[in-house]
């Protein structure tokens, strides 16, 4: 034994090499398509001296197994490279890092800059705060975002494996679908966002009306509905997932004109040869029924239902699913802010 590569750290710890008290060191090429990136060091990492060890690493293996995944033509590394608690360096309730935490995201940001990775996933909260600037990561999971700290990158976060243990078990099917995402976007560099049009201020109640004929005419029509102080506010219609249009309701038209959009809408879902798709129609359809008089009518294909037929265990929420079956779509519930539109009333 070489005593003098030994430091001891005080009376009663064990010893530990110069690599180790450095840091772990990173896992794979840095011409891999996909960068994988966990926040903490544990110590099964510090023992083999590489990310994602012990149980942690075998719930990984087993999500990229699962997402038709090898784990060796991944680039794997941490953000804190060390042994030592998550508070240390970052407030997850604030999403802020600490002084300590700032000098680990830079030297995270030297590091994967030297990368080729097409895609980055973040597994944990801290990482994906590092790389985009987001705090909530049960909320933005499994969408794709730009990268804040390297600009031109692009990042899915999703749960650390770790996280999947001690009777979290489903998450390793959340996980692993979120790695499925990563293997198809780690193909090219850029976010390929699919194009969609949405016409939300119609200039007339005869354009309102032109558009409801418009839907009448559809096999299968989407709608959903905006309710604000127990009013409808907005209401809107797609047939295709290029297409939407929203006809707003309260506060927009006089007496008349609003009756006769009322008459439109009705024309568009009582429509019984058409199949009606909704979220939650639980609460749209009887709501539209008892408060507007207007029926629904055809056939009913509710996409929390059938989600929660398919996999009871797993959410239902419509964030959750657009992370699950909307492929490279932003997330898109940030983007438009309600206010009360009846707070003047």
């Amino acid at each position: 034994m070489n005593l003098p590569q030994l430091r001891l750290l005080r009376k009663g710890t064990v010893f530990l090499n110069e690599g180790q008290r450095k840091g772990i060191n990173s896992q794979g090429s840095k011409n891999a398509k996909i960068a994988i990136v966990g926040d903490t060091t544990d110590a099964y990492d510090m023992n083999a001296m590489k990310p994602f060890s012990g149980f942690g690493g075998n719930a990984l293996e087993s999500c990229l197994h699962a997402a038709g995944i090898i784990r060796g033509e991944c680039y794997l590394t941490n953000l804190v490279k060390v042994k030592g608690l998550e508070k240390e360096y970052f407030e997850e309730r604030k999403g802020l890092f600490t002084a300590k935490g700032i000098t680990t995201v830079n030297a995270l940001k030297e590091e994967l800059a030297e990368t080729k990775a097409n895609i980055i996933v973040t597994c944990g909260a801290m990482p994906f705060a590092a790389l985009c600037n987001h705090k909530y990561l049960g909320k933005y999971r499994g969408y794709i975002f730009p990268s804040t700290l390297l600009p031109g990158r692009k990042v899915i976060p999703t749960f650390h494996p770790r996280y999947s243990l001690r009777g979290m078990y489903i998450q390793k099917y959340i996980i692993s679908s979120d790695f499925r995402k990563a293997k198809e976007e780690s193909e090219f560099p850029n976010i390929h966002r699919p194009e969609r049009e949405l016409f939300y201020s119609p200039e007339s109640v005869r354009e309102v009306l032109d558009w409801c004929h418009y839907y009448t005419k559809q096999t299968k029509v989407g709608f959903d509905l905006e309710v604000v102080n127990y009013e409808v506010s907005c209401l809107s219609f797609a047939s295709t997932p290029e297409i939407a249009h929203v006809l707003p309701i309260a506060g927009r038209w006089n007496e008349e004109e609003e009756m006769q959009v009322w008459h439109g809408i009705q024309e568009v879902l009582g429509n019984p040869d058409s199949i009606k798709v909704v979220q939650n129609g639980m609460f749209d359809i009887p709501f539209l029924l008892r408060h507007c008089n207007i029926e629904v009518r055809g056939p009913v294909h509710d996409t929390m239902v059938a989600h929660s037929i398919l996999y009871p265990d797993l959410p239902k929420s419509l964030g959750f699913l657009g992370s699950i079956y909307c492929g490279s779509q932003e997330y898109w519930k940030d983007l438009v802010s309600f206010t009360n539109i009846k707070e003047e009333a």
